[in-house]
């Protein structure tokens, strides 16, 4: 091509010199909250609510029972030594493996060790749970209940009422007199793990507050409950929303679960800025989000509805230093904290909120989509292939448009300013078209991630519509054809990505500079990723059409392995966050 040259008026600035540019560390500090702040993380909820669910402290010296106050504070009222504990709901459980899972479940009625939803009562109350353990012990099978805020002592378990009568007949015939106690809609048990022996019963009687339970450490330090599979630090609320499974929140400090976040969305074997990065974004996301799952009766989940969470189960000295490292810090915009979308992968760009889902992006200035020269270096084998039949796709996405004939191809219409696709259009046999978002194609279909084209067979490889580039000089110094990893400085100061349409003044007039397209990222360019051919269109080979791309995620904000790229590159926690986050600054919150 031939060359300009050009003398721009604001500064170009290499990716390299924005090094200098790297922001200093938050002090350290301890992993508890400096706030005391608490959030309340659902682990098993709705659908997933639990039927039983168990609990060890190996570490620690059993666990104290209770319940959380308004203000999110655990009140004890009793505890116990036992390390391996289980939460069941006061109905008829058995307990044996069920799904994979060895606790307790309605079903498993044929197990020998069963929790009966019967039981009998002692008369009167207590003030206290050790008078009503003392009442209690007195029985075999007594244990002591705190039901609508008064104790109680009873007496054993049964699975019918009939059983319970007959036992009550025979402490009668002792001269012991006793009230029978069914099931309760709120009613939740703690019993020792495996056995049908009941430590403590507890019934909020539908005000909300469920049973607490904590784990007791050894000299006041920090411990975790294993449960599931996975670590946790804090405490859990047990709960019967409206009489159903058990509802089981996780309640811990909001530091330890911004570590539980890190150590389940990245590695710890990261490097730390990148961990930095993740932490800082998990910060002022989850407190963009607010109570989210308020209906539930807690804050926020732990798969990617809101983000991966398990605890301190991955957690290690990496995680645990970058949240040290940027305690109290999120990303911010206008002072405000941000929501800091991320995802695994974007495949050479990210893209805008208002292209993915719809979103006003004048609300969000920050989630701007831009190429990405960083996350490609990694050459990651995250190409993927979907396959669809005409039949899947009109009911899958084209229900809506009174499709009458089979669909025969489809083709990428339009891309958005970073080359991902925009809009999708689908000819049926009769020669119809419908045009579609490519958003909708992404939710609809369920593809992997937002930058996709389709599989070469059947189909054409037409380039994306784009400015032709030129080489440009710069000072007369480096020569540049793209945009990749150029930056400009404002009349006051701003330091922002080159990126949308840009123009430079050459000796023979205005030229556009070319976008920065990686022929290789599966932008519907006919070109070469991974070995796979993607093609702008595609038509139907044996009955069905492929769509192929690259990138794992929603492709909004910060790119995982993008930071982990930037990281290994030398850049800094904070400028990771300013080249994903547009205008951004990072902040206490």
């Amino acid at each position: 091509m031939k060359r300009k040259f050009v003398q721009i008026a604001a500064l170009c600035l290499s990716a390299a010199l924005l090094l200098a540019l790297g922001g200093g560390k938050a002090s350290a500090a301890l992993l508890s909250d400096p706030n005391g702040r608490i959030i309340r993380v659902g682990l098993h909820y709705g659908t997933g609510a639990m039927e039983g669910l168990n609990l060890l402290n190996d570490v620690g010296s059993g666990f104290r029972f209770g319940y959380y106050d308004s203000a999110n504070q655990f009140v004890e009222l009793s505890s116990t030594q036992q390390k391996a504990i289980s939460v069941v709901p006061t109905v008829n459980v058995y307990y044996g493996t069920y799904n994979k899972y060895t606790s307790y479940h309605t079903a498993l009625t044929s197990s020998a060790v069963a929790v009966g939803e019967y039981h009998l009562q002692l008369p009167g109350t207590y003030s206290t749970f050790d008078a009503a353990q003392a009442a209690a012990s007195a029985y075999s099978g007594g244990f002591p209940a705190y039901i609508g805020g008064v104790f109680y002592a009873r007496i054993g378990n049964y699975i019918t009422r009939d059983k319970a009568v007959a036992a009550q007949s025979t402490l009668v015939a002792q001269g012991v007199s006793t009230a029978l106690a069914g099931t309760s809609k709120y009613g939740v048990s703690v019993v020792i793990t495996g056995t049908n022996t009941i430590l403590f019963q507890y019934d909020d009687q539908g005000r909300g507050t469920g049973l607490g339970i904590e784990p007791v450490s050894v000299n006041g330090e920090k411990c975790t409950t294993l449960s599931k599979g996975c670590l946790y630090n804090g405490g859990f609320r047990f709960e019967r929303i409206n009489g159903g499974k058990l509802t089981v929140v996780n309640i811990v400090g909001f530091e330890d679960y911004i570590e539980g976040v890190v150590a389940t969305e990245m590695s710890n074997s990261w490097p730390i800025e990148a961990l930095k990065a993740q932490a800082v974004a998990a910060r002022s996301y989850a407190v963009s989000l607010g109570s989210k799952h308020s209906a539930h009766h807690f804050d926020i989940c732990d798969d990617t509805h809101c983000q991966a969470y398990t605890g301190q189960t991955s957690a290690g000295a990496n995680t645990r230093t970058a949240v040290e490292q940027t305690t109290g810090l999120g990303v911010l915009y206008n002072r405000k904290p941000a929501q800091s979308f991320y995802y695994s992968s974007n495949g050479g760009a990210s893209e805008s909120v208002s292209n993915v889902w719809g979103s006003n992006q004048a609300s969000y200035p920050y989630l701007i989509g831009k190429a990405d020269p960083y996350e490609p270096t990694l050459n990651l084998k995250n190409t993927w292939e979907r396959t669809f039949t005409s039949s899947q796709i009109i009911s899958k996405l084209l229900l809506a448009y009174q499709v009458t004939a089979p669909i025969v191809s489809a083709a990428v219409t339009f891309y958005t300013d970073v080359s991902n696709p925009k809009t999708i259009t689908f000819t049926d046999s009769a020669g119809k078209n419908f045009s579609v978002s490519a958003a909708r194609v992404y939710q609809s279909l369920g593809l992997p991630s937002f930058r996709f084209g389709f599989k070469g067979a059947g189909g054409t490889s037409q380039p994306v519509p784009t400015t032709p580039s030129v080489d440009v000089t710069i000072n007369d110094s480096a020569v540049v054809d793209k945009l990749a990893g150029l930056y400009a400085i404002d009349g006051k100061g701003n330091i922002s990505a080159l990126g949308g349409d840009v123009y430079v003044i050459t000796d023979s007039g205005t030229t556009q500079l070319g976008q920065s397209v990686d022929q290789g990222q599966g932008q519907g360019q006919g070109g070469q990723s991974a070995g796979n051919a993607w093609s702008s269109s595609a038509t139907m080979v044996n009955g069905s059409i492929t769509f192929a791309g690259r990138g794992w995620g929603h492709n909004i904000g910060l790119s995982q392995f993008g930071a982990k790229a930037m990281a290994e590159q030398g850049y800094t926690y904070l400028q990771i966050l300013q080249f994903y986050y547009t205008g951004i600054t990072v902040g206490y919150m």
